[in-house]
């Protein structure tokens, strides 16, 4: 059975140990999301109306720990975390694109889904974009090497391409104009 404060004291005790936390860290994650039922039930569900960044499960300066709810149809734009994240999904799935800095701004560099029962390490430099394409929620538990609320990152803008300093409320707002432009694309007839 999964123990949410036993998951978070382990992530802690060995998150740092050496240079292969990360690592340990995403054996721990691999090992909670193979009972994807019991991290369910493990992990009380946010609230209507709340935001991950409301509610996070632990948060220190050394780590943070997310319940991530990616509703139907999220589309984020490209975003890092300048700190190591081990991302695992325990229902639905998540679409990421990666990215590399390129002289005429970000590149594409790779693409991988992550299914339900399964997770990934990303590094400290990694660019990401994250999308739900299922008409569903997808849920996953996001484990963090540092405070990711305090920590400074950087977001692109997805029609200039223009790097800007993470901000929440615009981050947001673009994440959901990219959403409705897609959507749009979807629906708009072939020519």
């Amino acid at each position: 059975m999964f123990d949410l404060d036993r998951f978070i004291a382990d992530c802690r005790a060995v998150a740092h140990e050496d240079e292969h936390g990360p690592k340990h860290v995403l054996e721990l994650m691999r090992e909670a999301i193979a009972d994807p039922e019991a991290v369910r039930a493990g992990v009380k569900p946010l609230e209507p109306g709340k935001g991950v960044l409301d509610a996070p499960l632990f948060r220190s300066a050394d780590l943070t720990v997310l319940n991530a709810q990616l509703m139907p149809g999220l589309v984020s734009i490209p975003h890092d975390h300048r700190i190591w994240a081990v991302i695992g999904i325990y229902d639905g799935e998540e679409a990421n694109t990666f990215y590399r800095r390129g002289e005429a701004g970000l590149e594409t560099s790779n693409c991988r889904t992550i299914h339900a029962g399964e997770a990934i390490l990303l590094g400290a430099d990694v660019i990401h974009a994250i999308e739900n394409p299922l008409g569903r929620p997808t849920l996953g538990l996001h484990v963090y090497g540092g405070d990711l609320f305090a920590n400074p990152r950087s977001m692109w803008d997805p029609a200039s391409g223009e790097e800007l300093a993470y901000d929440v409320p615009q981050f947001n707002r673009l994440c959901r104009d990219l959403a409705m432009k897609r959507r749009a694309e979807r629906a708009a007839p072939a020519h």
